[in-house]
């Protein structure tokens, strides 16, 4: 029996986002899936596996931070996994290659994902993690679809 939610946001136009949970009657986590389309933005003998690297310690951070600074958080702070997925033998200047980031957040009660509680918290998330690791990211410039 299908117990999952997954719900659609429309907030950025170069990222397709969805987020969801595997159980909504008894929630325990929630995950966010942030994807697309990556392109370099310099020539050069750059080691983009640094680069992957920075952007997945700034993602961590900014959601360690977020989760720190607030008085009642309706996250486990130190339970959080970040799954950061571009394939870095594929990345060459002028190719787009595909990423994907699954972050997933463990709540300290169960709350449903389509629940109002929850819902401006989650944007507010999204929103941070984008302009944080990928809007202000020198290397990359992120599209929502492969082609130009």
């Amino acid at each position: 029996m299908k117990q999952g939610k997954e719900l659609k946001l429309n907030l950025f136009k170069n990222y397709n986002i969805v987020y969801g949970s595997v159980n909504n009657k008894h929630s325990k986590a929630i995950y966010i899936n942030i994807s697309a389309w990556a392109e370099p933005q310099k020539e050069g003998d750059i080691n983009y596996s640094r680069v992957i690297r920075d952007i997945n310690k700034k993602i961590k951070q900014c959601l360690y931070n977020k989760f720190d600074s607030e008085i009642v958080s309706t996250f486990l702070k130190d339970r959080t996994i970040v799954d950061l997925d571009i394939r870095e033998s594929g990345v060459r200047f002028g190719k787009r290659s595909f990423t994907n980031c699954e972050l997933t957040l463990f709540l300290k009660t169960e709350i449903p994902v389509n629940s109002e509680v929850i819902r401006p918290v989650l944007d507010e998330i999204v929103d941070l993690v984008i302009d944080t690791a990928f809007e202000n990211n020198r290397y990359f410039l992120f599209y929502k679809k492969k082609v130009r």
